[in-house]
């Protein structure tokens, strides 16, 4: 009776997670279906429109950091090199540090200023609200009609402002997203991992959303946003750890109209340890749980077309693939030993069929995003061959961590802004080991991803056991994912 109690459970969490899941692929395949459909078609691509030089608006570039020294110089050299009419152009560096940043910055300002460079920094007693606080007090003293964000690790190229502001020629732009580079690409397995990640955002989520005219997403960095749209849509708030998806939202709910340029780039550095790449991670998924707690019940009214409503509540609520995912690897566990003693329950292996069709995605999405950086057919399999693992890896391992971050974010949680450490890495003779910022203690979840390990290897004994070999690729993928986070975080490495 226990047994069958039991069974029932465990199927019954499988097939949630299988239903989620399959949701989640759904939506991706047609975002892969409208890029293959769409892209290259110039009714479907953003309307270019020319400015002449004479008549370019005024720009402010804001500079958002707290305690960023290994970077800070650089941001502000690329920002101030930026070419834009230098009449037209302000620099505003919202500097909330409390360290050796401080004196980089106004050694910084004070060396640009003496070049003719309208450059300021803004400064709070306080860091009340983080980033979004610092961007809210900022605002209202930026000189420019037009609003530039970068993070202190980004070096946008010179003609970032020259591509993204002719855009808003059309008066309903209310922001002009560019997209992320990377650095540090080829520094790590990690790195290169990372990369593929946003890539496969930025080369097929965002561009697929634009092309199918849907809700967009402004990243927080490397974006052009309309003064008086930040205005109108409410101003910057700190309720959320995803201020910029709250107010990009929040704004298109308004009305306004979010472009997305993928040849306007904006290099950046991507977090070189697993740890920091666990922070970011946790923001980022806390920050999204909390939008879909304040923005859900205010786009199920919005009077919008139904597809976009559709994939506006897909972009919130594709999150839910993390407790589908987990829900999903934990029960196939349990099934994989009762398939052997309950033969009605053979069938549930026919579910397991569901993760085939995320087995094509990923090698899909891959082999695109590696278009980018790889020409010819042999360079991009090598190239292929060698992401695929590391890809997979950290994909799988980190579910765990974005797991807890999602439930934080669902039941309320506290806004705290724990930012992500940049080094000034981008080559692989380049080490973070004995620089400031750098993690120093290992998360107590940490162990509780090595317990994974421990649960992923056990049910490979089982497998083998009782000779039930369906689960078996599956739990050495989990058990590969979740070790490969485990020993990372580790090691620090």
């Amino acid at each position: 009776m226990a047994l069958e109690i039991i069974s029932v459970l465990a199927v019954a969490i499988y097939m949630v997670g299988a239903l989620l899941i399959t949701i989640y692929t759904l939506g991706e395949f047609h975002l892969l279906y409208i890029l293959f459909k769409r892209k290259g078609d110039p009714k479907f691509e953003p309307e270019t429109q020319v400015w002449d030089w004479d008549t370019l608006p005024k720009v402010t570039v804001q500079l958002p950091m707290y305690n960023e020294q290994y970077v800070a110089k650089d941001v502000i050299s690329a920002c101030a090199q930026l070419d834009y009419p230098k009449d037209k152009l302000e620099i505003q560096v919202v500097d909330d540090s409390n360290d050796e940043t401080k004196a980089i910055v106004d050694e910084q300002v004070a060396f640009w200023s003496s070049k003719g460079i309208n450059i300021k920094v803004f400064r709070r007693d306080h860091r009340a609200g983080y980033k979004a606080g610092a961007l809210r007090d900022a605002t209202p003293y930026a000189e420019g009609d037009f609003i530039a964000i970068f993070d202190a690790d980004f070096k946008p190229e010179p003609d970032f402002l020259q591509k993204s502001i002719p855009y808003f020629k059309h008066e309903n732009v209310g922001v002009v997203q560019g997209k992320w580079g990377h650095i540090n690409r080829d520094y790590s397995v990690l790195t290169k991992a990372q990369s593929a990640f946003l890539d496969m955002f930025f080369l097929i989520e965002q561009k697929a959303r634009s092309l199918g005219g849907y809700f967009l997403r402004f990243n927080g960095s490397a974006g052009v946003w309309r003064k008086v749209c930040i205005e109108d849509a409410g101003g910057w708030s700190a309720d959320t750890l995803s201020e910029d998806l709250d107010l990009c939202f929040r704004a298109q709910l308004k009305g306004w109209k979010v472009l997305y340029d993928e040849k306007i780039v904006a290099p950046a550095e991507v977090p070189v340890t697993i740890l920091d790449f666990k922070t970011q991670q946790y923001r980022w998924t806390k920050g999204k749980a909390q939008v879909i707690r304040k923005l859900g019940p205010k786009l199920w009214k919005a009077n919008i077309p139904l597809l976009s409503k559709v994939h506006a509540f897909f972009d919130l609520y594709n999150i839910f693939v993390l407790p589908g995912f987990f829900s999903l690897a934990i029960s196939s566990v349990f099934i994989s030993y009762l398939i052997t003693q309950i033969p009605k329950y053979n069938s549930i292996l026919a579910l397991s069929t569901v993760g085939l069709i995320n087995i094509v995605l990923v090698p899909i999405f891959l082999w695109i995003v590696i278009g980018d950086y790889k020409k010819g057919i042999v360079p991009k399999a090598i190239e292929f061959v060698k992401t695929l693992p590391p890809f997979i890896g950290t994909l799988l391992g980190i579910t765990f961590f974005q797991l807890l971050s999602f439930l934080d974010g669902i039941r309320g949680g506290d806004a705290v802004f724990h930012r992500t450490a940049k080094y000034n890495i981008s080559t692989k003779g380049d080490s973070w080991h004995n620089k400031l910022y750098s993690p120093r203690e290992i998360p107590i979840v940490t162990y509780a991803e090595g317990s994974l390990v421990v649960l992923f290897l056990f049910a490979l004994w089982v497998d083998f056991s009782f000779k039930s070999y369906g689960f078996v690729p599956s739990h050495i993928v989990f058990t590969a994912g979740f070790g490969f986070v485990f020993l990372n975080s580790i090691v620090r490495s």
